[in-house]
């Protein structure tokens, strides 16, 4: 039996405004699989490169006056489309899609049934393998771990559409795929968390330097293992993988008491806890002490907000969340070190670097719950975030659209007051004896806990 796919109308409304009579467009398939089941939130135009020189930078990068500077080059044949293009606006798309949510696949726009020519097929599941291989070399993106992806071709000609799935890992053979728009919209739970990080990582005095990057790179390895063990508690409990969320989130209660109704639970967000394991001990009685040069601290607190379907479980609950945040902080570590032009030294002024990665935002998809997210540096705001909606996602957004406060940013002179040791300051790619310390702060989340642990105290009295 073949799979079945479900999207909303709206969906196919915007993929006969991509119809062109002599033109052939290519976007991606983002939803979540669940079985032999695949719910579509969104379909995502893959912008056309603007010329034959192209260069990562150039998809992501702004468009205001491209109009007056090139030429877009349409794409006349599904053999003209480029590959490596289609399998890096996934990369950056996957980066912006809550946790257990990815690229299912490609649709194709175009004035003939691409799925009747060989050559087509052929193509579309190198692209296929392109974009399977570029995930794969980002694996804390999650979003390299699904087998069988769709193809949707679309004619621009009959307006008529038809839907495969293929595996790409094994024979690559289509198989047929039941796609199915849908009038009402699909019911998603809500999972939200908060994640307080505060980790300490020692740079030994006798290891090889190692630049910024790959000291941030060993950070998120450790910090995704201590993710995937963390115990996850859903509504203050501990439940069984196979329980239903609908039921957990029927049996609601709210403030005043009164368990929520179903139409009422659907609109309620279910609240996740996760307890990270503690580091381990030595349990060896002999005490090593070893010489650091260097410090790193990961202090803050992340934000987490993650749709899995109204039929899933919590097993497939867990696992979103757990993929949501690694994919978060993979994202945002990502950007940040490929933001910094040269490594960042000492002066001697000061012998603590506050490193502030960009903060989490998030967007609703248009007639939707489901959000997605940006990610905004230290002196950025909303016009950012709707700039990157339009260029990777074909969204027009408004302003007040964008949830910008699940997030603060960081105060730099809570930071740089604890450093009152006089040492001397190192450059972290050189031999040195001298201390160094960085500080990773994900959030401002100082004042947000001590009005928490205020509220909670005289709740407790009261």
């Amino acid at each position: 039996m073949g799979r079945t796919v479900y999207a909303e109308e709206r969906l196919h409304t915007y993929l006969t405004s991509l119809a062109k009579p002599d033109e052939y467009m290519i976007g991606l398939i983002l939803g979540q699989s669940i079985g032999q089941k695949d719910y579509i939130v969104h379909l995502a135009k893959t912008p056309p490169p603007l010329g034959k020189n192209v260069v990562e930078e150039t998809l992501i990068s702004s468009t205001t006056n491209v109009q007056q500077e090139t030429v877009e080059s349409y794409i006349k044949s599904v053999r003209d489309i480029p590959e490596s293009w289609v399998a890096d606006h996934a990369k950056h798309v996957t980066k912006m899609l809550p946790g257990g949510m990815q690229v299912l696949g490609v649709f194709i726009v175009g004035p003939d049934d691409t799925m009747n020519d060989n050559t087509n097929v052929q193509k579309i599941k190198s692209i296929l393998v392109a974009i399977q291989k570029n995930l794969a070399h980002n694996k804390y993106l999650c979003g390299n771990n699904i087998e069988e992806h769709l193809i949707l071709s679309f004619s621009s000609i009959t307006q008529k559409y038809i839907c495969k799935s293929i595996e790409t890992n094994k024979t690559g053979m289509l198989k047929p795929a039941e796609w199915k728009f849908q009038g009402k919209a699909t019911k998603w739970h809500q999972l939200e968390a908060l994640v307080n990080f505060d980790r300490l990582f020692l740079i030994a005095a006798d290891k090889d330097p190692e630049t910024l990057k790959k000291q941030l790179q060993d950070i998120l390895k450790s910090i995704s293992h201590a993710i995937e063990s963390a115990l996850i508690v859903i509504e203050g409990e501990l439940r069984y993988p196979d329980d239903a969320l609908e039921e957990i989130s029927k049996n609601k209660t709210d403030e005043k008491g009164y368990k929520n109704n179903e139409k009422n639970s659907n609109d309620k967000s279910i609240q996740i806890n996760l307890y990270i394991p503690c580091q381990e001990k030595n349990t060896s009685s002999d005490v090593r002490i070893t010489q650091c040069s260097a410090s790193i601290r990961l202090i803050g607190q992340l934000a987490s907000r993650t749709f899995v379907h109204q039929r899933s479980n919590v097993e497939e609950a867990n696992v979103a969340v757990k993929q949501d945040i690694i994919r978060s902080l993979a994202s945002r570590l990502e950007m940040h070190w490929d933001s910094l032009i040269e490594e960042e030294s000492g002066s001697p002024e000061e012998n603590i670097t506050l490193h502030e990665p960009p903060r989490r935002v998030l967007i609703a998809l248009p007639e939707s719950k489901v959000t997605l997210s940006d990610y905004l540096f230290p002196g950025e705001g909303p016009q950012e975030a709707l700039l990157s909606l339009q260029e990777l996602l074909d969204l027009e957004v408004q302003e007040c659209n964008v949830q910008k406060d699940i997030e603060l940013q960081a105060d730099p002179t809570e930071f740089y007051c604890q450093s009152e040791i006089d040492v001397k300051p190192i450059d972290l790619g050189k031999d040195s004896s001298g201390n160094h310390q960085t500080i990773i702060y994900i959030t401002g989340i100082s004042i947000a806990v001590i009005i928490l642990i205020i509220a909670i105290v005289i709740h407790k009295l009261y």
